[in-house]
């Protein structure tokens, strides 16, 4: 588990590392090295957390699956992300409808 979990941190850092580097560059600004390993311990922990909260919901709910309704109600206080959820559902709804579309043709 500890293995699965540093590929994770690891893959986490990368990440954020990377976007920061693109962020600041377009900023023309730098970050430390200590500001992205922190940023990636926050963004680490809200995962983690999320992850949690997921869980949760859906055990709650008597499922072994988590669905988009469990994040609705992780976010359900921040209505500005939750339309954000919204709107990716939505697209990703039709290009799903179109993917299966063009497979019967």
């Amino acid at each position: 588990m500890e293995d699965l979990e540093a590929q994770l941190k690891a893959s986490v850092y990368l990440t954020v590392a990377k976007i920061v580097e693109k962020r600041a560059s377009e900023l023309s600004v730098s970050a430390s090295p200590s500001f992205v390993a922190s940023l990636v311990e926050i963004v680490y922990n809200q995962m983690v957390t999320l992850g949690t909260d997921l869980e949760l919901f859906a055990d709650h709910a008597g499922r072994n699956v988590i669905k988009p309704a469990d994040m609705y109600m992780v976010v359900r206080k921040n209505e500005s992300l939750t339309e954000a959820l919204k709107e990716f559902e939505q697209q990703r709804s039709l290009v799903v409808n179109e993917t299966m579309g063009n497979e019967s043709t």
